[in-house]
C-alpha cells in the first residue's frame, strides 16, 4: 500500500510539472506547430504591440507606427549592413543602426523614449535614391 500511495505522489507530482511546463510554453507563444508567417506575431501599426514584451517590428512599406514609451522598434530589412537609419527627434526615438557581428545580424532600430513624434529615415547605402520614412508616434 505505501508504494502505490508513492508512485501515485509520483505521477501527480510529473503530471503538475508537465502541465506547468506546458502552461509556461503556452504563456511564451511556443507551440509544437510551427507557422511561416511572421505577420501573425508581429503588431501591427495601430496597437503598439501593448502588453507584449518583444520589439515593435515595421514591415517595408509600412510608414507610420505607434509604440509606447520603453518599447523598443526594429525596422525589417533585407540587408541590416545596406540600410542607415536616422531619426528627426533622437529625444523622441533614439535610433541604432543594424549590424553584423559575425554570429547574428540586428535590425536597424530603436528605443521609444518620450512621448511626441519622430520621423525614422532609412536609406539604403547602396542605392541612396531608395528611402524608407516610417512617421514613430510615442505614446504614454
Amino acid at each position: 500500500m505505501r508504494s502505490s500511495t508513492r508512485r501515485g505522489f509520483a505521477i501527480a507530482a510529473a503530471s503538475i510539472i508537465a502541465l506547468g511546463g506546458a502552461s509556461v510554453l503556452t504563456a511564451c507563444g511556443g507551440s509544437s506547430e510551427s507557422t511561416s508567417s511572421s505577420s501573425a506575431a508581429a503588431p501591427s501599426q495601430t496597437d503598439g504591440g501593448a502588453g507584449m514584451i518583444g520589439p515593435v517590428i515595421v514591415e517595408p512599406g509600412q510608414t507610420t507606427a505607434e509604440v509606447q514609451v520603453g518599447r523598443v522598434i526594429t525596422f525589417n530589412v533585407d540587408d541590416v549592413m545596406a540600410w542607415m537609419i536616422s531619426s528627426s527627434d533622437e529625444a523622441v526615438v533614439a535610433v541604432t543602426a543594424g549590424k553584423d557581428d559575425g554570429s547574428a545580424q540586428f535590425l536597424p532600430g530603436g528605443e521609444a523614449l518620450a512621448p511626441g513624434t519622430a520621423e525614422v529615415t532609412l536609406t539604403n547605402m547602396d542605392n541612396t535614391d531608395e528611402k524608407w520614412v516610417v512617421t514613430v508616434t510615442v505614446t504614454q
